[in-house]
């Protein structure tokens, strides 16, 4: 929304454009909230995964390492026998590769292919010192290998040789990188989406915001509208009392200010009442009562009415209605759709009532022979300062069906606003019945 200002140089409303950095806020936060919990998630998943497959390699190459044939037929050779080692280049299954040392750390053999042999001498001179089996890392050739070190002992409990078991982990680092990428992919993919939805559920979160503004925007500038001009003639009366002409002119200027004052003060009231009734503070004296006989009572208070305007004022309440309700609350919705009718309906017109049940609930229908509602202007009817078209304006504050939902919502009913096929308008309201 744009505001003008002198120039008619257009600046945006200080409100939306708050409200909307209020929104990229809130959303950088959550996105941001959400990212910190991705990269915590990613970072233990992966974490947790690098641990077992590497715990998984690690079993791997130790079971391999002493249930190897080759290691077999090492042992039944015995230590003075020359050592079997496979032709270089020829891997254990699994990959594994074989390298056997003598206490003296003289490599003997070697089943991988390399040059020099694939030997890790701080390991295998612990293990010749009686050290316990050790698991380590080396690199060759750009690879990374872990090696599984341990010794065979001779019958007189004294070292015969150390092997070194090792295995490429090079499929373990692919299978990393691969979760890394998968996981990075996943967390871009999930955060560009918890940005997208976060956006959506912030802007719906704030609408009730906006829209409370708006209305709040909207019913000052209605408020001061409708004060204005019953002030306005309030003080030309005053000035006019006082500028000492006829006493015609001052009785007169004195009878508009007392019919403003009447209706400054209805209107003020009005909008104490819907005060108290947003702050929560409005009260309701409930108590059991009988709706079809409070829908009489109003209808034939309001007959002569009828009469005055040439209108025809009719009742249907073929039965008791129990209700729970404030009494006085309910007359004052009564009168409201009954005076917003006559105030529509032309000389001739009719004006049906009708207090039933239906649905289960206790239902209350005003209906008039009034020129209707335009559909456009059917979901602001109950708006405050309100007024429909041309032919329903003019007439009023734009208050009355504001008041008039407020009571029914208080008392947990609902009310509508609709138009006949044939032509008119139809409130209905809807009650709980008693029990």
């Amino acid at each position: 929304m744009w505001l003008f200002g002198p120039g008619s140089r257009p600046r945006a409303d200080p409100t939306a454009v708050t409200l909307r950095k209020v929104g990229w806020r809130l959303a950088l936060l959550t996105v941001g909230l959400l990212c910190l919990l991705v990269v915590a998630l990613g970072t233990v998943v992966y974490g947790i995964t690098r641990q077992s497959q590497l715990q998984s390699l690690e079993n791997t190459l130790k079971s391999r390492a002493q249930h190897s044939p080759f290691i077999d037929l090492m042992i039944r050779s015995g230590p003075q026998e020359p050592v079997y080692v496979p032709g270089r280049g020829t891997p254990d299954l699994n990959g594994v590769f074989f390298t056997v040392i003598d206490a003296q750390l003289n490599v003997l053999g070697e089943s991988g292919p390399f040059n020099p042999p694939l030997v890790d001498q701080n390991a295998a001179r612990a293990e010749a010192n009686g050290a316990d089996p050790t698991f380590t890392q080396q690199a060759r050739d750009g690879q990374d290998y872990l090696t599984y070190s341990y010794a065979l002992y001779s019958p007189d409990g004294s070292v015969a040789y150390v092997v070194q078991a090792s295995i490429s982990e090079s499929q373990l680092r692919a299978d990393l990188a691969s979760l890394l990428r998968g996981l990075i992919i996943v967390g871009v993919i999930g955060l560009v989406a918890a940005g997208g939805i976060s956006s959506v559920l912030v802007r719906g979160a704030l609408a009730p915001v906006r829209a409370s503004w708006r209305r709040q925007r909207d019913f000052v500038a209605d408020a001061a509208h409708e004060l204005r001009t019953p002030l306005a003639i309030v003080r030309t009366g005053a000035e006019l009392a006082l500028s000492g002409g006829s006493s015609l002119d001052q009785q007169q200027a004195l009878e508009q200010t007392l019919v403003q004052t009447t209706h400054l003060t209805r209107l003020v009231d009005s909008l104490s009442l819907l005060a108290r009734a947003d702050s929560g503070v409005l009260t309701m004296e409930r108590g059991p009562l009988d709706l079809a006989a409070v829908t009489r009572e109003i209808v034939e208070g309001m007959e002569i009415l009828a009469e005055d305007g040439d209108q025809r004022l009719t009742l249907s309440a073929p039965e008791p209605l129990p209700v729970q309700g404030d009494s006085s609350r309910l007359r004052q919705v009564l009168v409201i759709l009954l005076d917003n009718a006559l105030k529509y309906t032309p000389a001739g017109g009719t004006i049906v009532v009708a207090a039933e049940r239906a649905g289960g609930k206790a239902r209350l229908t005003v209906t008039d022979s009034g020129p209707g509602i335009a559909p456009d202007q059917l979901p602001r009817i109950f708006d405050r300062f309100y007024q429909a078209d041309a032919s329903r304006t003019g007439r009023g504050m734009g208050l009355g069906l504001a008041i008039a939902r407020t009571f029914v919502e208080a008392h947990g009913g609902r009310i509508t606003a609709g138009n006949l096929p044939e032509g008119g308008a139809r409130f209905t309201v809807a009650l709980p019945l008693s029990p």
